[in-house]
Protein backbone atom coordinates (compact mmCIF):
# COMPACT_ATOMS: atom_id res chain seq x y z
CA UNK A 1 0.00 0.00 0.00
CA UNK A 2 2.79 2.36 0.78
CA UNK A 3 4.24 2.02 -2.74
CA UNK A 4 0.85 2.47 -4.45
CA UNK A 5 0.15 5.85 -2.77
CA UNK A 6 3.23 7.71 -4.22
CA UNK A 7 2.38 6.52 -7.70
CA UNK A 8 -1.17 7.86 -7.38
CA UNK A 9 0.07 11.20 -6.15
CA UNK A 10 2.54 11.43 -9.05
CA UNK A 11 -0.19 10.72 -11.57
CA UNK A 12 -2.37 13.43 -10.04
CA UNK A 13 0.38 15.99 -10.22
CA UNK A 14 1.12 15.14 -13.84
CA UNK A 15 -2.60 15.40 -14.68
CA UNK A 16 -2.87 18.81 -13.02
CA UNK A 17 0.25 20.02 -14.83
CA UNK A 18 -0.99 18.90 -18.24
CA UNK A 19 -4.43 20.42 -17.59
CA UNK A 20 -2.84 23.74 -16.62
CA UNK A 21 -0.75 23.76 -19.79
CA UNK A 22 -3.75 23.00 -21.98
CA UNK A 23 -5.91 25.67 -20.31
CA UNK A 24 -3.11 28.23 -20.53
CA UNK A 25 -2.50 27.52 -24.20
CA UNK A 26 -6.22 27.84 -24.92
CA UNK A 27 -6.43 31.15 -23.09
CA UNK A 28 -3.35 32.46 -24.98
CA UNK A 29 -4.83 31.49 -28.35
CA UNK A 30 -8.13 33.16 -27.46
CA UNK A 31 -6.43 36.41 -26.48
CA UNK A 32 -4.34 36.36 -29.67
CA UNK A 33 -7.47 36.01 -31.82
CA UNK A 34 -9.08 38.95 -30.02
CA UNK A 35 -5.96 41.11 -30.53
CA UNK A 36 -5.76 40.20 -34.22
CA UNK A 37 -9.46 41.00 -34.73
CA UNK A 38 -9.06 44.44 -33.13
CA UNK A 39 -5.91 45.19 -35.16
CA UNK A 40 -7.57 44.60 -38.55
CA UNK A 41 -9.52 47.93 -38.62
CA UNK A 42 -6.44 49.77 -37.31
CA UNK A 43 -4.29 48.21 -40.03
CA UNK A 44 -6.86 49.14 -42.66
CA UNK A 45 -6.93 52.73 -41.40
CA UNK A 46 -3.15 52.85 -41.33
CA UNK A 47 -2.95 51.71 -44.98
CA UNK A 48 -4.96 54.72 -46.33
CA UNK A 49 -2.72 57.43 -47.87
CA UNK A 50 -3.08 60.89 -46.26
CA UNK A 51 -3.66 63.45 -49.02
CA UNK A 52 -4.41 67.13 -49.60
CA UNK A 53 -6.96 68.18 -52.22
CA UNK A 54 -8.17 71.23 -54.11
CA UNK A 55 -10.82 72.11 -56.70
CA UNK A 56 -10.33 72.98 -60.35
CA UNK A 57 -11.08 76.66 -60.95
CA UNK A 58 -10.88 79.11 -63.84
CA UNK A 59 -8.08 81.67 -64.03
CA UNK A 60 -6.74 84.09 -66.60
CA UNK A 61 -3.72 82.77 -68.48
CA UNK A 62 -1.66 85.17 -70.56
CA UNK A 63 1.45 84.57 -72.63
CA UNK A 64 4.18 86.64 -70.96
CA UNK A 65 6.99 87.86 -73.21
CA UNK A 66 10.10 89.42 -71.65
CA UNK A 67 12.56 91.48 -73.69
CA UNK A 68 15.54 93.74 -73.07
CA UNK A 69 14.91 97.33 -74.13
CA UNK A 70 16.83 100.58 -74.49
CA UNK A 71 15.37 103.96 -73.58
CA UNK A 72 15.51 106.69 -76.20
CA UNK A 73 14.36 110.30 -76.03
CA UNK A 74 11.11 111.06 -77.80
CA UNK A 75 13.01 113.80 -79.65
CA UNK A 76 16.76 114.26 -79.46
CA UNK A 77 19.36 116.42 -81.20
CA UNK A 78 22.81 117.95 -80.83
CA UNK A 79 22.67 121.75 -80.80
CA UNK A 80 25.16 122.90 -83.44
CA UNK A 81 25.66 126.11 -85.49
CA UNK A 82 25.15 126.41 -89.25
CA UNK A 83 28.20 128.63 -89.82
CA UNK A 84 31.72 129.12 -88.56
CA UNK A 85 31.81 132.04 -86.13
CA UNK A 86 32.80 132.98 -82.58
CA UNK A 87 30.24 132.61 -79.80
CA UNK A 88 29.22 135.99 -78.38
CA UNK A 89 26.50 134.92 -75.92
CA UNK A 90 24.90 131.83 -74.37
CA UNK A 91 21.33 132.02 -73.05
CA UNK A 92 20.88 128.74 -71.16
CA UNK A 93 22.13 126.85 -68.12
CA UNK A 94 22.83 123.15 -67.78
CA UNK A 95 19.58 121.18 -67.50
CA UNK A 96 17.25 124.06 -68.43
CA UNK A 97 13.86 123.33 -69.94
CA UNK A 98 13.41 125.43 -73.08
CA UNK A 99 10.50 125.99 -75.44
CA UNK A 100 10.67 125.65 -79.20
CA UNK A 101 12.28 128.77 -80.73
CA UNK A 102 14.12 129.79 -77.55
CA UNK A 103 17.42 131.58 -78.32
CA UNK A 104 20.23 129.38 -77.00
CA UNK A 105 23.39 130.97 -78.42
CA UNK A 106 24.46 133.99 -80.46
CA UNK A 107 27.40 134.13 -82.86
CA UNK A 108 29.40 137.10 -84.12
CA UNK A 109 27.27 138.92 -86.73
CA UNK A 110 28.79 142.40 -87.17
CA UNK A 111 29.31 141.97 -90.93
CA UNK A 112 25.79 140.70 -91.53
CA UNK A 113 24.29 143.53 -89.51
CA UNK A 114 26.23 146.03 -91.62
CA UNK A 115 25.00 144.33 -94.81
CA UNK A 116 21.44 144.54 -93.54
CA UNK A 117 21.75 148.21 -92.70
CA UNK A 118 23.23 148.94 -96.13
CA UNK A 119 20.47 147.02 -97.92
CA UNK A 120 17.78 148.88 -95.97
CA UNK A 121 19.37 152.25 -96.81
CA UNK A 122 19.54 151.31 -100.50
CA UNK A 123 15.88 150.30 -100.47
CA UNK A 124 14.87 153.57 -98.84
CA UNK A 125 16.78 155.53 -101.47
CA UNK A 126 15.18 153.58 -104.33
CA UNK A 127 11.71 154.04 -102.89
CA UNK A 128 12.23 157.85 -102.69
CA UNK A 129 13.47 157.91 -106.29
CA UNK A 130 10.46 155.87 -107.40
CA UNK A 131 8.07 158.37 -105.81
CA UNK A 132 9.86 161.26 -107.52
CA UNK A 133 9.84 159.56 -110.92
CA UNK A 134 6.15 158.73 -110.64
CA UNK A 135 5.29 162.43 -110.76
CA UNK A 136 7.75 163.13 -113.58
CA UNK A 137 6.40 160.27 -115.68
CA UNK A 138 2.89 161.49 -115.00
CA UNK A 139 3.81 164.96 -116.30
CA UNK A 140 5.76 163.44 -119.22
CA UNK A 141 9.08 164.82 -117.98
CA UNK A 142 10.70 161.36 -117.56
CA UNK A 143 10.43 158.12 -119.55
CA UNK A 144 8.51 155.11 -118.23
CA UNK A 145 11.60 152.91 -118.60
CA UNK A 146 13.47 154.92 -116.04
CA UNK A 147 10.73 154.32 -113.45
CA UNK A 148 10.78 150.59 -114.24
CA UNK A 149 14.53 150.54 -113.76
CA UNK A 150 14.22 152.06 -110.29
CA UNK A 151 11.57 149.55 -109.33
CA UNK A 152 13.91 146.73 -110.33
CA UNK A 153 16.67 148.23 -108.20
CA UNK A 154 14.24 148.43 -105.28
CA UNK A 155 13.41 144.74 -105.68
CA UNK A 156 17.12 143.92 -105.65
CA UNK A 157 17.51 145.92 -102.43
CA UNK A 158 14.65 143.92 -100.85
CA UNK A 159 16.38 140.67 -101.77
CA UNK A 160 19.60 141.98 -100.21
CA UNK A 161 17.67 142.62 -97.00
CA UNK A 162 16.29 139.08 -97.02
CA UNK A 163 19.77 137.69 -97.65
CA UNK A 164 21.26 139.69 -94.77
CA UNK A 165 18.42 138.63 -92.44
CA UNK A 166 18.98 134.99 -93.36
CA UNK A 167 22.68 135.29 -92.58
CA UNK A 168 21.83 136.96 -89.27
CA UNK A 169 19.42 134.08 -88.46
CA UNK A 170 22.27 131.63 -89.03
CA UNK A 171 24.16 133.47 -86.30
CA UNK A 172 21.40 132.69 -83.80
CA UNK A 173 21.04 129.14 -82.50
CA UNK A 174 17.40 128.35 -81.57
CA UNK A 175 15.78 125.36 -79.85
CA UNK A 176 14.09 123.20 -82.53
CA UNK A 177 11.54 121.74 -80.08
CA UNK A 178 10.52 121.77 -76.42
CA UNK A 179 12.97 119.86 -74.28
CA UNK A 180 15.70 119.73 -71.68
CA UNK A 181 19.18 121.05 -72.42
CA UNK A 182 22.09 118.85 -71.45
CA UNK A 183 25.55 119.93 -70.28
CA UNK A 184 27.10 122.94 -72.01
CA UNK A 185 30.08 121.94 -74.17
CA UNK A 186 31.56 125.36 -75.08
CA UNK A 187 32.08 128.83 -73.60
CA UNK A 188 31.59 132.38 -74.83
CA UNK A 189 34.39 133.33 -77.22
CA UNK A 190 34.86 129.83 -78.61
CA UNK A 191 35.10 129.49 -82.38
CA UNK A 192 32.45 127.02 -83.52
CA UNK A 193 31.57 125.54 -86.88
CA UNK A 194 28.93 123.16 -88.29
CA UNK A 195 29.22 119.90 -86.33
CA UNK A 196 30.49 121.52 -83.14
CA UNK A 197 28.16 120.43 -80.32
CA UNK A 198 27.16 123.35 -78.14
CA UNK A 199 24.81 121.19 -76.01
CA UNK A 200 22.27 118.39 -76.37
CA UNK A 201 18.50 118.80 -76.37
CA UNK A 202 16.15 115.97 -75.43
CA UNK A 203 12.39 115.67 -75.05
CA UNK A 204 11.99 113.07 -72.29
CA UNK A 205 8.60 113.69 -70.67
CA UNK A 206 7.62 110.88 -73.03
CA UNK A 207 10.30 108.36 -74.02
CA UNK A 208 10.66 105.63 -76.61
CA UNK A 209 11.78 102.13 -75.68
CA UNK A 210 13.27 99.96 -78.43
CA UNK A 211 13.27 96.17 -78.03
CA UNK A 212 13.13 93.02 -80.16
CA UNK A 213 10.21 90.61 -80.58
CA UNK A 214 10.85 87.00 -81.69
CA UNK A 215 9.37 86.12 -85.07
CA UNK A 216 7.08 83.49 -83.51
CA UNK A 217 5.17 86.17 -81.57
CA UNK A 218 4.48 88.55 -84.46
CA UNK A 219 0.81 87.57 -84.71
CA UNK A 220 0.26 88.62 -81.09
CA UNK A 221 2.22 91.90 -81.01
CA UNK A 222 0.44 94.89 -82.56
CA UNK A 223 0.39 98.65 -82.21
CA UNK A 224 -1.42 99.71 -79.04
CA UNK A 225 -0.48 96.60 -77.04
CA UNK A 226 0.24 97.57 -73.38
CA UNK A 227 3.74 97.02 -72.04
CA UNK A 228 5.39 97.32 -68.64
CA UNK A 229 8.98 98.55 -68.42
CA UNK A 230 11.18 98.17 -65.36
CA UNK A 231 14.68 99.55 -64.78
CA UNK A 232 16.91 97.94 -62.18
CA UNK A 233 18.52 101.34 -61.55
CA UNK A 234 15.16 102.76 -60.42
CA UNK A 235 14.34 100.31 -57.61
CA UNK A 236 12.27 98.18 -59.98
CA UNK A 237 9.57 100.83 -60.49
CA UNK A 238 7.05 99.93 -63.20
CA UNK A 239 6.43 102.23 -66.17
CA UNK A 240 3.28 101.66 -68.24
CA UNK A 241 3.26 102.27 -71.98
CA UNK A 242 2.06 100.99 -75.35
CA UNK A 243 3.66 99.55 -78.46
CA UNK A 244 3.74 102.30 -81.08
CA UNK A 245 5.20 100.52 -84.11
CA UNK A 246 7.01 97.43 -85.40
CA UNK A 247 9.82 97.56 -87.92
CA UNK A 248 9.03 96.58 -91.50
CA UNK A 249 11.83 93.99 -91.64
CA UNK A 250 12.80 90.86 -89.71
CA UNK A 251 16.46 90.37 -88.86
CA UNK A 252 17.50 87.17 -90.70
CA UNK A 253 20.22 86.47 -88.13
CA UNK A 254 18.24 86.79 -84.87
CA UNK A 255 14.83 86.02 -86.44
CA UNK A 256 13.33 88.93 -84.53
CA UNK A 257 11.78 92.26 -85.42
CA UNK A 258 12.56 95.61 -83.82
CA UNK A 259 9.64 97.13 -81.90
CA UNK A 260 9.17 100.54 -80.33
CA UNK A 261 6.97 101.54 -77.40
CA UNK A 262 6.07 104.98 -76.07
CA UNK A 263 6.10 105.40 -72.30
CA UNK A 264 5.05 108.51 -70.31
CA UNK A 265 7.91 109.76 -68.14
CA UNK A 266 6.50 112.76 -66.21
CA UNK A 267 9.08 112.51 -63.40
CA UNK A 268 11.95 112.30 -65.92
CA UNK A 269 13.28 109.17 -64.21
CA UNK A 270 13.95 107.27 -67.43
CA UNK A 271 17.06 108.57 -69.16
CA UNK A 272 18.03 108.04 -72.80
CA UNK A 273 20.36 105.07 -73.09
CA UNK A 274 19.05 103.34 -69.95
CA UNK A 275 18.62 99.55 -69.96
CA UNK A 276 15.12 98.30 -69.06
CA UNK A 277 13.24 95.01 -68.99
CA UNK A 278 10.07 95.04 -71.06
CA UNK A 279 7.16 92.71 -70.33
CA UNK A 280 4.28 92.12 -72.75
CA UNK A 281 1.13 90.16 -71.89
CA UNK A 282 -0.07 88.41 -75.04
CA UNK A 283 -3.32 86.60 -75.89
CA UNK A 284 -5.03 86.52 -72.46
CA UNK A 285 -7.68 83.80 -71.95
CA UNK A 286 -9.74 82.27 -69.12
CA UNK A 287 -8.98 78.58 -68.67
CA UNK A 288 -9.25 75.78 -66.13
CA UNK A 289 -6.36 75.91 -63.70
CA UNK A 290 -4.76 73.56 -61.19
CA UNK A 291 -1.63 73.50 -59.00
CA UNK A 292 1.34 72.27 -60.99
CA UNK A 293 2.39 70.01 -58.10
CA UNK A 294 -0.68 67.81 -58.73
CA UNK A 295 0.76 66.57 -62.05
CA UNK A 296 2.15 63.01 -62.19
CA UNK A 297 4.14 62.50 -65.42
CA UNK A 298 4.30 58.91 -66.65
CA UNK A 299 6.31 58.60 -69.84
CA UNK A 300 5.09 61.19 -72.33
CA UNK A 301 1.69 61.55 -70.64
CA UNK A 302 0.49 63.53 -67.63
CA UNK A 303 -1.96 62.36 -64.98
CA UNK A 304 -3.69 63.59 -61.84
CA UNK A 305 -5.46 61.67 -59.08
CA UNK A 306 -9.01 62.41 -57.97
CA UNK A 307 -10.56 61.04 -54.75
CA UNK A 308 -13.66 58.92 -55.51
CA UNK A 309 -15.31 57.03 -52.59
CA UNK A 310 -12.06 57.25 -50.58
CA UNK A 311 -10.13 55.73 -53.49
CA UNK A 312 -7.58 57.39 -55.77
CA UNK A 313 -8.64 57.43 -59.40
CA UNK A 314 -6.02 58.21 -62.08
CA UNK A 315 -7.09 60.67 -64.82
CA UNK A 316 -5.07 61.65 -67.90
CA UNK A 317 -4.92 65.40 -68.58
CA UNK A 318 -3.61 67.77 -71.27
CA UNK A 319 -1.90 70.94 -70.07
CA UNK A 320 -1.13 74.27 -71.71
CA UNK A 321 0.39 77.50 -70.46
CA UNK A 322 2.04 77.86 -67.09
CA UNK A 323 2.40 80.54 -64.48
CA UNK A 324 4.22 80.34 -61.11
CA UNK A 325 2.82 77.34 -59.25
CA UNK A 326 -0.11 76.67 -61.60
CA UNK A 327 -0.77 75.12 -64.99
CA UNK A 328 -3.56 75.49 -67.55
CA UNK A 329 -5.81 72.45 -68.04
CA UNK A 330 -6.89 71.92 -71.65
CA UNK A 331 -8.68 68.56 -71.27
CA UNK A 332 -9.40 65.74 -68.83
CA UNK A 333 -10.97 67.72 -65.97
CA UNK A 334 -14.00 69.89 -65.30
CA UNK A 335 -14.49 73.07 -63.31
CA UNK A 336 -15.15 72.30 -59.64
CA UNK A 337 -13.68 68.79 -59.82
CA UNK A 338 -11.54 67.75 -56.83
CA UNK A 339 -7.96 66.59 -57.37
CA UNK A 340 -5.17 65.45 -55.06
CA UNK A 341 -2.25 67.87 -54.69
CA UNK A 342 -0.14 66.34 -51.90
CA UNK A 343 0.54 62.78 -50.77
CA UNK A 344 1.22 61.54 -54.30
CA UNK A 345 4.44 59.67 -53.54
CA UNK A 346 3.80 55.99 -54.22
CA UNK A 347 0.08 56.57 -54.81
CA UNK A 348 -1.50 54.03 -57.16
CA UNK A 349 -4.78 53.91 -59.05
CA UNK A 350 -7.43 52.49 -56.72
CA UNK A 351 -5.40 53.01 -53.54
CA UNK A 352 -7.25 54.01 -50.36
CA UNK A 353 -6.90 57.71 -49.50
CA UNK A 354 -7.89 59.92 -46.59
CA UNK A 355 -8.28 63.69 -47.15
CA UNK A 356 -6.59 65.61 -44.33
CA UNK A 357 -6.45 69.20 -45.63
CA UNK A 358 -7.20 71.60 -48.46
CA UNK A 359 -4.43 73.00 -50.69
CA UNK A 360 -3.91 76.72 -50.00
CA UNK A 361 -1.08 78.08 -52.15
CA UNK A 362 2.24 77.02 -53.69
CA UNK A 363 5.46 77.85 -51.91
CA UNK A 364 6.83 81.29 -52.64
CA UNK A 365 9.63 81.48 -55.20
CA UNK A 366 13.09 81.76 -53.71
CA UNK A 367 14.49 85.27 -53.85
CA UNK A 368 18.16 85.51 -52.81
CA UNK A 369 17.79 89.26 -52.19
CA UNK A 370 15.14 88.73 -49.50
CA UNK A 371 16.18 88.03 -45.94
CA UNK A 372 15.36 84.48 -45.03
Amino acid sequence: MSETRPHALLRSLIFLLVTSVVVGAGWWLLQRKKTAGAAKPAAAAKGAALVTTTKIIKENYVLDLDAIGTVRAFESTDISPNVTEAVTALHFEDGDFVKKGTLLAELSAAEEQAMLASAKATLAEEEREIERLKNLVKDGAAPEARLAERRTLADIAKQKILEAEAKLADRQVLAPFDGWVGLRRISVGALVSPGTVIATLDKVDVVKIDFNVPETYLDSVQSGLPIVARAAALSSKDFQGKVSQLDSRIDPVTRSVAARAEVPNPDLLLKPGMLVMVKLSLAPRDSLSMPERALVPIGAKKYVFTPVDDKARQVEVTTGRRKPGFVEVLSGLKEGQTIITDGLVGLQNGAAVKVTAEFKAPAAAFNPEEKQ
